[in-house]
């Protein structure tokens, strides 16, 4: 009985059926050998040879040694009776015993008995599939995921050959070459602009494409679409200096990623923002005046906003670079000398996209830009000051530099910035699964990405600097940081709004008396306009270049070789890659995942499920650390467990939530933490509540401070 392994019904029928289909080809080989030889026996015979009557049997088995030494090679046989050929059956030839058995097996099976050998066709157990699936292929079943894969994850066309090679053999439907897998155009057709390599995709191309798989509620309710824009550079090689300067673009009431408007590469950024510029121009203008036609709805499109850095946005309106005097894109302040450029006032006049027009300040202007011809180019209001390049990339990091390698006024020592590394490095396992990159040592902030800059900015930085800077340092951080949070937060930007604006002001201020008048770049003036673009466009992440920054990122991974990198993207992103994929929630997906039966359950709540994650539409919840902070209905605590009724959706779903006890302010200065709703927590209350999971659930990072922990609401999700 140890020996015994259990087995489906279904696997017993194909096992007996397989030892019927061994047993019956036994047989047929056997008869057609003796019945072979038979027949050669015959024909040696004269034709007077007496011939056996109807129902006589030849006892072949009492001469099986003379059977058995038949050979196709045996010339010597000795000659038997002449038989009737067509009259042999296997009982005469000794084989009865054998189809017995059959009939035995199969009478077993099915409750008949086994009549002839010669009807039986029966595969073999090597080609008995479970799944019962058979050799033909549909083509769409097998090219359409095939070439998806190819396409999400990239994959060199090389390589796609070698497995087509491979696959081929078994499946002959499939081309010999990924271009036809991938119906990859053979001719692109890119022209010379502005000395680089030039395509033109058009936006008609792309929001025919985003509106036909999209059905945001937007969308039905609004008849204007607001195309955001961006124009940056990025190096294609490490060995060269050809670079990538495409027109992205994005639609504000689609919730997708971006999409390529144009594809310019060239050694060096446009010689001429005319040509460069030109198509895009001349588009747009025609989609302002009459719109863009879909499923009988006429869409008014209108140019959003144009998200650049600071270097490009010089570059496209045709002002000072931001070194220069006179440099600044919102007042009118020339500027002073301060062994650089500074721009210390933060109060100066500001510029109007009015003045802009008609260059009130001609020593701002170095020409005149080809966006003026733009039917609603607002050349002021419309180009916003990027947070992720000026605030992260620029004051944050900035910061760090006078922090390790400032002047001895505001260096930090070398055991302050261990004890900050450090506590970076232990905080990793606190962050939640949102957030791509985990903060890292101190000593490489010079590597340090945009998104590990905000992270320290507004989450982990508050914490770790807290006791190690000195009081006037961590204040002047704090400011920053809080101003920030206040701009980019959905529920809190409209009502702090001028506060968020004074706090700025006031951060610029005692920056340069901290770290001297020198420091009081263009980068660190800017931050007092901020305010503005939040009246205009509502929270800063409206309006930042982060979505395009990442997007960029992937065009360049489609340049394989260093030979007409234009056309290589261009059939890349015809093939499919790099599509402005509009975002999809959960809805069609399963939720819950990782079930398990470790509680803690509610007696109330016996009959439910037990799951350890839920993948929700905005965030992701988790009994494991780092995503199991939460706030529901204003009460603070950590997630123990995720309850699911039998048979019902999400709406039935519940967590068991554990609130702590014990919840004070963080700091008060500049405001009270818990308007942020940022506290220091400790002490669990032991007592378990059950409450719905639904939008009123704001996810937290929870981080060790001293023997506390400090609770800092999510704001990025992606």
């Amino acid at each position: 009985m140890s020996e015994f392994k259990f087995c489906s019904n279904r696997t017993k029928r194909r096992r007996v059926a397989a030892e019927v289909a061994k047993i019956i080809t036994d047989v047929e080989n056997d008869s057609a050998l003796a019945i072979a030889h038979s027949s050669s026996a015959a024909t040696a015979v004269n034709d007077s040879s007496t011939h056996l009557l109807e129902g006589d049997l030849v006892d072949v088995k009492s001469n099986d040694s003379k059977v058995s030494h038949f050979s196709d090679d045996d010339t010597s046989s000795e000659v038997i009776s002449p038989v009737a050929t067509s009259d042999i059956t296997c009982s005469d030839i000794g084989f009865n015993t054998n189809v017995e058995n059959v009939n035995a097996a199969v009478s077993d099976l099915s409750g008949e008995t086994w009549e002839e050998c010669e009807g039986w066709n029966c595969r073999p157990v090597s080609e008995c599939e479970d799944d019962g699936s058979g050799d033909s292929y549909d083509d769409d079943d097998v090219f359409e995921p095939l070439a998806s894969w190819a396409v999400a994850d990239n994959i060199a066309h090389a390589s796609v050959n070698r497995l087509l090679a491979i696959l081929k053999k078994r499946i002959p439907e499939l081309p010999a070459d990924a271009r036809t897998l991938l119906q990859t155009r053979r001719n692109v057709a890119t022209k010379v602009v502005a000395g680089g390599e030039y395509y033109y995709f058009g936006i008609k191309y792309w929001l025919q494409i985003l509106l036909n798989c999209n059905n945001s509620e937007a969308l039905l309710y609004s008849d204007t679409l607001h195309l955001n824009i961006n124009i940056d550079g990025i190096p294609l090689f490490n060995s060269s200096n050809v670079s990538l300067w495409p027109i992205l673009g994005l639609i504000r009431e689609v919730n997708s990623s971006p999409f390529p408007i144009a594809i310019f590469c060239s050694k060096s950024k446009p010689s001429s923002l005319d040509e460069y510029l030109h198509d895009y121009i001349t588009e747009m203008n025609e989609l302002i005046n009459t719109g863009f036609g879909h499923e009988e709805k006429i869409y008014h499109v209108t140019l959003g906003a144009v998200i650049c850095d600071a270097p490009a946005r010089a570059f496209l309106k045709c002002i000072k670079t931001h070194s220069g005097y006179d440099s600044c894109e919102r007042c009118l302040q020339s500027g002073e000398w301060c062994n650089k450029v500074i721009l210390p006032s933060v109060s100066a006049p500001l510029r109007t996209d009015a003045s802009f027009i008609s260059q009130q300040d001609p020593k701002h202007h170095v020409g005149k830009s080809p966006l003026l011809k733009l039917a609603d180019c607002r050349m002021v209001s419309g180009f916003p000051l990027d947070y992720m390049h000026l605030v992260c990339l620029g004051v944050v990091r900035r910061l760090m530099h006078l922090w390790i390698n400032g002047t001895r006024d505001c260096k930090l020592s070398q055991t302050q910035v261990a004890l900050i590394s450090e506590h970076l490095v232990s905080m990793k396992r606190y962050i939640p699964r949102e957030f791509a990159r985990r903060p890292r040592s101190l000593s490489e902030y010079k590597q340090w990405k945009a998104t590990e800059l905000r992270l320290f900015l507004l989450y982990v930085g508050p914490v770790c600097l807290k006791g190690v800077l000195s009081s006037e340092k961590y204040s002047n951080f704090l400011d920053l940081s809080v101003a920030m949070r206040l701009l980019l937060s959905p529920q809190l930007h409209q009502h702090y709004l001028s506060y968020s604006e004074q706090l700025l002001q006031y951060f610029v201020s005692q920056f340069g008396s901290l770290y001297g008048k020198d420091q009081l770049v263009y980068n660190v003036h800017s931050l007092v306009h901020l305010p503005d673009d939040v009246r205009n466009y509502g929270i800063l992440d409206n309006v930042s270049a982060f979505p395009f920054e990442s997007y960029l990122g992937r065009l360049k991974k489609l340049v394989r070789r260093p030979q007409m990198p234009c056309a290589q993207i261009v059939r890349r992103v015809q093939e499919g890659s790099c599509q402005p994929t509009v975002n999809e929630t959960n809805r069609d997906k399963e939720p819950f995942k990782r079930p398990h039966m470790e509680g803690p359950l509610p007696v109330a709540y016996f009959s439910f499920l037990q799951y350890k994650q839920y993948f929700g539409d905005e965030y992701f919840v988790s009994t494991g650390d780092g995503d199991n902070c939460c706030i529901i209905e204003g009460k603070v605590g950590i997630v123990k467990n995720i309850l699911v009724n039998r048979g019902v959706g999400s709406l039935d779903a519940f967590v068991v939530f554990e609130e702590f006890e014990n919840k004070i302010s963080f700091f008060t200065d500049p405001l009270d933490s818990q308007l942020l709703s940022i506290c220091v927590v400790d002490k669990l209350s032991g007592f378990h509540k059950v409450m719905p999971i639904s939008h009123n659930l704001t996810k937290c990072l929870l981080l060790p401070f001293k023997s506390r922990f400090v609770v800092i609401p999510q704001m990025h999700y992606s």
